[in-house]
């Protein structure tokens, strides 16, 4: 037998494995689904928000990603609240927005009224 052929039943055993190792992770509840996830998505808690300001009397539309940090791809609830107090600053008020904070406890609404976060 060569080793050439080896090659393609390995791959296929690979992507199985981790095939499998996906749904035990991403649909079974614990204790099981817990022992296998990955950690980086487990525990991550970041928004997805609209923002809206007057500036100058203009409403206009906010894109927080302008805002902050080259490189930064998503905004924890923390950061959210500087970006706000910084929008605050610089010049724009009335800030509203709606979105959802998304985190291992699942996904619960988010809403921004007069540059605050509100429960």
């Amino acid at each position: 037998m060569h080793f050439a052929a080896l090659i393609p039943t390995a791959q296929s055993a690979v992507t199985a494995g981790l095939a499998v190792w996906m749904v035990v992770a991403g649909f079974w509840r614990r204790p099981v689904g817990q022992l296998l996830s990955w950690t980086m998505f487990c525990y991550a808690t970041f928004t997805i928000v609209t923002l809206r300001g007057t500036r100058a009397g203009r409403t206009q539309d906010i894109d927080v990603y302008d805002v902050i940090p080259p490189g930064s791809f998503f905004v924890p609830p923390s950061q959210l609240a500087l970006i706000l107090d910084y929008l605050s600053s610089s010049g724009f008020e009335d800030l509203q927005g709606e979105g959802r904070v998304l985190s291992r406890h699942g996904e619960r609404a988010l809403t921004v009224r007069n540059g605050r976060v509100v429960p």
